[in-house]
């Protein structure tokens, strides 16, 4: 009996809230093991330089010959959401399955060329009329849904007269008193000695489970007949195909037919909750707009909320072992030159050992209090908690500013590493770098544009000779960075290329932020300057301790 409503609970979670063709791939950064031959590159057709410059790293980093794709993509830094969809989605997803590459691509690379920005989507006509039509709909399911949970509940208050149900009668409140009401059951089912009455109990709660969460979930255990359970198996498989493309009207429209007659009425009301999520994103405040490579991250799910974020899989403080992502990386910069020094110089360095000291500037906020600032004050303490680990647990020159004020220009020499803020879309050369630097400046809309001339902090640092940094391309908010005391220490231990320091170490996916840099860097690889004993106690579980 639990075995039953335990696959149901298994099916809708696995169809519905993961929303993932997690049958297609499966990646795990749990160590560091991020090779050359698990890169794909990505470049647009219509930029000349794109495909040369990606052939150039492929040289250079010994990709395999066949791992590099070329999207027909407008030469523009921002493309619209349905480009993204049709223009990205599809023929990535095509390019990978065609060429039997699903369990070995583990970072997708873009370059410079493909549009980094996606901006937000715009419904039709056609498209408010459906989202309005959903929502009458799911009211509708709803309040079918309703009262057989209450005879659910019945049911459960008979078997134990403790039982006290719930009166929600949103989809997750119904959701959970179902299953409150089942386990009551099922306990009760569980003691019944009465052949008879076991069947007739069994029967019952039968009953109340297809009507809930459908036929096909029955069809689908091993016991079913043959042919039951072989459609069932079918009806799976054309669910995750229709969620895989929720762009298309009738693909939307198919989906919500198939789960209407095998999901029951909270399995179909769960789809109908998510198209209405995906269609209603332009309702919530932070918009539908992402960066093309934090977005891409999420190239395998199907049909999940576009507006906002979600929270990144890969990231150290996330229970998944196998998570359904993929690590995006990005070789860009103002200039074509800026790329090709940025390729050249992180493989020149990596074998010889990046040198020089680590610039942090902070604002000297005091922790501790409340209010809007209180964020403030306590991410610029990691600033300062960054600094006092390197200078505990390393031999690295640390220059530490704690004033309100910036680093003076040009007053930092022999910088190898840098952290800082706060001066939004007016980048201030501060440090003069080393080759093979790496660095951030945490502040909004600082890679809005990096093409030609940009104010923004991404721009400038890449051309101070940083070669690799990171940036928002719109609003982020402050929690969407890197904590500097995770980021920096990973790297300093060399046991990490950068696109794994990164995604360790980076809060949320479909956002605002994008990392630049040749994602096997890993500078420290021949002179850690940190052991991974020597972490702090929040990073263990990123080094599998």
């Amino acid at each position: 009996m639990k075995k039953i409503f335990g696959d149901l609970a298994a099916w809708l979670a696995c169809c519905i809230f993961t929303l993932v063709l997690s049958s297609l791939i499966s990646v795990s950064i749990a160590r560091a093991d991020l090779t050359a031959d698990q890169l794909l590159l990505i470049t647009n057709k219509n930029d000349p330089y794109s495909g040369q410059l990606a052939d150039l790293y492929a040289q250079l980093r010994h990709v395999p010959a066949g791992q590099t794709v070329a999207l027909d993509l407008p030469d523009q830094e921002e493309m619209p959401a349905a480009t993204y969809d049709t223009a990205v989605l599809v023929p990535l997803r095509q390019f990978i399955t065609d060429h039997d590459l699903q369990d070995k691509i583990k970072c997708l690379v873009t370059f410079y060329g493909v549009p980094f920005r996606i901006g937000n989507m715009i419904l039709s006509a056609d498209d408010q009329a459906e989202l309005a039509q959903l929502k009458k709909d799911q009211a509708d399911v709803l309040a079918k849904a309703a009262p057989i949970v209450a005879d659910l509940e019945k049911v459960a208050e008979a078997d134990d007269p403790t039982f006290k149900p719930a009166v929600d009668q949103t989809e997750s409140g119904l959701d959970q008193r179902a299953d409150a009401a089942v386990k009551i059951i099922g306990a009760s089912i569980d003691q019944t000695i009465d052949p008879q009455a076991h069947a007739a109990a069994l029967a019952q709660l039968n009953g109340f489970f297809v009507k809930l969460g459908g036929q096909a979930q029955v069809d689908a255990e091993e016991g079913s007949a043959p042919a039951d359970h072989e459609q069932a198996l079918q009806n799976r498989q054309e669910f995750r195909r229709l969620e895989s493309t929720p762009w298309d009207p009738a693909a939307r429209a198919a989906l919500r037919k198939l789960a209407s007659d095998n999901m029951g009425l909270l399995g179909y009301s769960r789809v109908l909750t998510l198209q209405i999520a995906y269609l209603g994103d332009n309702d919530n405040k932070f918009g539908t707009g992402a960066a093309t490579d934090n977005e891409l991250a999420l190239l395998w799910w199907g049909t999940y909320p576009r507006a906002g974020w979600r929270v990144n899989p890969f990231h150290y403080g996330q229970q998944q072992t196998n998570p359904p992502a993929i690590m995006v990386m990005r070789l860009d910069g103002p200039n074509p030159s800026d790329v090709q020094r940025i390729i050249r110089e992180s493989i020149d360095v990596e074998n010889t050992g990046l040198q020089g000291c680590i610039a942090i500037d902070a604002r000297g906020l005091v922790p501790g209090g409340t209010g809007p600032n209180s964020a403030y004050a306590d991410f610029d303490e990691k600033l300062r908690h960054l600094a006092a680990i390197l200078r505990d647990k390393t031999q690295l020159k640390v220059v530490l500013d704690n004033r309100p004020e910036m680093f003076a220009p040009h007053s930092v020499n022999d910088v190898a590493l840098y952290v800082g803020w706060y001066s939004p879309n007016n980048y201030v050369p501060v440090c003069n770098f080393n080759p093979g630097a790496v660095g951030y400046h945490i502040a909004s809309f600082e890679m809005v544009h990096l093409h030609g001339y940009s104010s923004g902090w991404v721009h400038g640092l890449i051309g101070s000779g940083c070669d690799a940094t990171l940036g928002p391309v719109a609003e982020p908010y402050l929690a969407a960075f890197p904590n500097p005391d995770d980021f920096f220490p990973l790297l300093l231990t060399g046991k990490y290329t950068m696109a794994e320091v990164y995604w360790k170490t980076t809060p949320m996916t479909s956002w605002m932020i994008s990392f630049i840099g040749d994602p096997l860097y890993t500078p420290y690889k021949l002179h850690p300057a940190m052991k991974l004993e020597d972490l702090p106690d929040q990073l263990l579980p990123a080094a599998g301790e």
